[in-house]
């Protein structure tokens, strides 16, 4: 009896270290399954978007990286406890690509680098798939579960040996095939969820923290002082894209700019009748604007030595640079201000930015009310960047139904949608002036003196008025490319303090005013001065004398216009 019941115990335990062996088999090829998803999900997204070698390299590598991760845990559960870290940040990586269809890069890597904890927590918020939150904690829950309870079994057993070997040996031919084209093969290893996220976390992140603090352009200082004390605020609005000919403030027949007819119509703001844009490429445009270089100097080369908000920054100014456009023009020019304000926008295409531009208001409105500080605040928005038909809300499409523009429509030949092209157009030109509204409308509150100038990167052409031409960017002298509106807005104390600075740019107004004379013009309304400064170039000086040369980059090559 006591025999029978002691076989039956042993059976039993020998059941139960079945069983549990059973169930310790599956936790193991479940987290296999689960290891191994960022890898397979690339692998799938490549299939249908990657060369061969690209996708053979994201074979390679994921093969080589296991094995010597393999080699270094030794046992299941070392491996799949020690390699949790890599498979959180490969599978959000995985994820990331698959749902913006590009691998993460230097965009992202900046647009992270540049957003606060307020703002990424408050695209959390807006985030329409939150629910996802608990599943996904609930998938890493439970491989640390199962994970942490396997038994201690070493990885190379007789099979795993064999199996190893196999696929070892399979990556020397793909490694000799991938390594014949180089681009090919760099792809490859980015495809790799763990190498990938790696590079973009320990390399492309660093590296675009320091781009925003402006710590990869050698910078000369300006020794600037301020010849003035007392708070002030100034304010640039850098445009994007904007026709003078398509303002009504400029004479344009369709009523696109009703505030800012007001505000010329009661003598607030001064019109600059004949801006000019010195390019018509905004890579080109905007450094010209912010760091004072000519054409001819930025044609021949000319060294960005240092920019606007350096030169504030040095006299006294606290400093903001609000974005809302390719952040990587600001970093060309190494702005390194006291705060960059850069939204997060996960629907940016290959034109830009979806965000509209009201998404700077409320860290504008934050840097308005900062008192205590002279300040410098500029912005660089959309503007009427294509595609027009998403650079306004529904609210604001007071021109036309132009329903039937995509992506591809700015180059079209159909002349029937030339009219949807002018609609869409018009009503971005409208939004722009109720943005410029709320900028100037909250800059009339303070008692300081304050001014606001807007100033476009360059134009752009209309099929409709420019005999066919759209756009911008064209090779040759296109007239609509080039010539832009511009303002400046005073406020009742800033007129009151300097009458003469008033009366020069109301004198200045109907010249010729060039992207390059902004830098100087801003400096003069602010009160800098420095041993390079050049007075003749602000058009808030009497001594101003417009550029005569009449010369431009057109696609970045030194042009002559007629």
């Amino acid at each position: 009896m006591t025999k029978a019941l002691a076989a039956a115990g042993s059976d039993a335990g020998q059941a139960g270290l079945a069983q549990m062996s059973r169930m310790a088999r599956v936790s193991c090829y479940t987290l296999g399954a689960l290891s191994s998803a960022p890898v397979i999900a690339m692998l799938l997204w490549s299939l249908k978007t990657q060369t061969l070698r690209s996708i053979l390299t994201l074979v390679l590598s994921a093969i080589l990286i296991a094995a010597l991760l393999a080699t270094c845990a030794r046992t299941w559960r070392r491996f799949f406890v020690l390699t949790f870290p890599l498979w959180v940040v490969a599978s959000a990586y995985a994820a990331c690509t698959i749902l913006s269809g590009k691998v993460p890069g230097r965009a992202l890597a900046l647009l992270l680098s540049g957003a606060s904890w307020e703002e990424i927590s408050g695209l959390f918020a807006i985030w329409p798939q939150k629910w996802m939150t608990l599943p996904i904690a609930a998938v890493m829950a439970l491989y640390l579960i199962l994970s942490s309870k396997l038994p201690v079994w070493p990885i190379f057993s007789r099979a795993t040996l064999n199996v190893g070997g196999v696929l070892l040996a399979l990556t020397i031919p793909m490694g000799v095939y991938a390594a014949q084209n180089s681009a090919q093969l760099a792809e490859g290893v980015a495809l790799n969820p763990v190498v990938g996220s790696v590079i973009f976390f320990g390399m492309q992140m660093p590296r675009a923290h320091d781009e925003l603090q402006g710590k990869l352009v050698a910078k000369t200082p300006f020794h600037a002082r301020r010849t003035r004390t007392g708070e002030e605020v100034h304010v640039l609005i850098v445009g994007e894209s904007a026709r003078r000919a398509s303002w009504s403030a400029y004479g344009y027949t369709r009523p696109t700019t009703p505030y800012l007819n007001r505000l010329a119509m009661d003598g607030e703001a001064i019109l600059l009748r004949n801006a000019m844009a010195d390019a018509n490429l905004t890579e080109f445009a905007v450094p010209m604007m912010l760091t004072g270089l000519t054409p001819q100097q930025a044609a021949s080369g000319g060294r960005l030595g240092g920019n606007l908000l350096d030169l504030a920054k040095e006299a006294g100014y606290r400093t903001a640079w609000l974005v809302n456009q390719d952040v990587g023009v600001s970093t060309l020019m190494a702005i390194a201000a006291d705060h960059l304000e850069y939204p997060p926008d996960l629907h940016e295409g290959i034109f830009g930015r979806s965000a509209l531009d009201e998404v700077l208001l409320p860290a504008y409105r934050a840097e308005i009310a900062r008192a205590g500080h002279a300040r410098l605040i500029g912005m660089h928005g959309m503007g009427s960047h294509w595609e027009y038909y998403r650079r306004y809300p529904r609210n604001l499409q007071r021109f036309g139904s132009p329903q039937r523009l995509s992506m591809l429509t700015s180059a079209t030949t159909d002349r029937s949608m030339f009219t949807d092209l002018a609609d869409s157009y018009d009503n971005s030109v409208l939004y722009t002036d109720w943005f410029l509204q709320q900028i100037i409308e909250a800059a009339r509150e303070l008692q300081v003196p304050a001014t606001v100038t807007f100033f476009p990167d360059h134009g752009e052409a209309s099929p409709t008025l420019d005999g066919g031409a759209v756009g911008h960017g064209s090779a040759h002298y296109v007239a609509a490319e080039f010539e832009i509106p511009a303002l400046i807005w005073l406020n009742a104390a800033y007129r009151q303090a300097h009458p003469e600075k008033v009366a020069a740019l109301a004198a200045n107004g109907s010249k010729e005013i060039r992207s390059h004379d902004v830098f100087s013009t801003m400096a003069d309304l602010m009160g800098i001065n420095w041993p390079g400064a050049t007075p003749e170039r602000s058009f808030a000086s009497e001594r101003f004398v417009p550029d005569a040369t009449k010369e431009h980059l057109a696609r970045g090559v030194l042009t002559k216009r007629p």
